[in-house]
């Protein structure tokens, strides 16, 4: 292994070799990203607490004339009825957030549990009916299911978040199952079992935490997907019910006027915009790291 003198860097890659500059680079903007990604999430977080608490207004409260202009008084001018569009915009923060989060969570923990036992276990016939299963959903896109789960529980938040649950999963288990049939073939798996070490710990402390990881990178570029997916519900009247405040819902409300008041629908789309992008700097961001370490 080579070893660095004072005043360099203070890492190696997976050889023990010092990173080349390119590597450094690669490495560096992964960081950059990776911390531009979570200065964007926590700054809009933050204002999605801090407006809410400072407004003088009330999120379902009509307060003035409506489709009044951006000014000093209203930042984002007030929507149809008369509501303060600032307000509502960061209010919707943690509630477009945790409902994605919800919505990616439970198949991620379900996916990921289904597909590491399918790739252990020895019954044929489990996996067959299960990889049949896990295919016809993966057929279909998650758009067409989600909405036609949501047409027979009716629609509301928590019909998305069970449309999810019960469509999203088999990306998860696919996923898991794949890369554990991977990591059942590498050398230290094998090595354990010369070892004599128990199928529970060759489980849970080789197998899960490699195929756990993969599921974890595709988790946060699938948060993104899930938050526009949402959106997307409550804009076609699927998702959140009026008057809770949620970016997809006001674009909608604001849509058939916005010839005349563009702002109802542009200021709740930024905001969409700016959960998105941060999403994606962090995601992207972890990836790089993480293909660096390994190359």
């Amino acid at each position: 292994m080579t070893i660095t003198g004072a005043g360099t860097a203070d890492w190696f890659d997976v050889k023990g070799t010092v990173p080349t500059p390119k590597n450094a680079k690669r490495l560096k903007d992964g960081t950059i990203g990776l911390i531009t990604g979570l200065f964007l999430l926590v700054a809009l977080l933050v204002l999605g607490i801090v407006v809410p608490l400072l407004s003088p207004f009330e999120v379902e409260i009509s307060i003035d004339t409506p489709f009044l202009p951006p000014s000093g008084t209203y930042w984002f001018g007030t929507d149809g009825l008369g509501r303060d569009v600032f307000l509502r915009v960061f209010s919707a923060v943690y509630l477009d957030l945790g409902v994605a989060l919800i919505g990616v969570l439970i198949p991620f923990c379900l996916g990921t549990i289904v597909g590491i036992g399918l790739a252990v276990s020895r019954s044929k016939t489990l996996n067959a009916v299960a990889g049949s299963i896990i295919d016809g959903i993966n057929a279909f896109p998650l758009l067409v299911l989600a909405i036609a789960l949501i047409a027979l529980l009716g629609p509301g938040l928590q019909s998305v978040v069970v449309a999810l649950s019960v469509t999203n999963w088999a990306r998860y288990a696919r996923l898991a199952r794949t890369r554990a049939l991977v990591v059942k073939q590498q050398g230290y798996i094998e090595a354990t079992q010369t070892l004599g070490y128990s199928k529970p710990r060759t489980l849970f402390k080789h197998l899960v935490p490699n195929v756990s990881s993969e599921t974890t990178a595709y988790a946060l570029s699938d948060l993104i997907l899930v938050i526009l997916l949402i959106a997307g519900l409550s804009f076609l009247g699927l998702g959140a019910q009026p008057p809770t405040p949620e970016w997809g819902a006001m674009i909608s409300d604001g849509r058939p006027n916005f010839q005349v008041a563009w702002w109802p629908v542009i200021f709740p789309g930024l905001a969409l915009c700016w959960a998105g992008v941060s999403l994606s700097f962090i995601a992207e961001g972890l990836t790089r790291r993480e293909r660096d370490v390994k190359s």
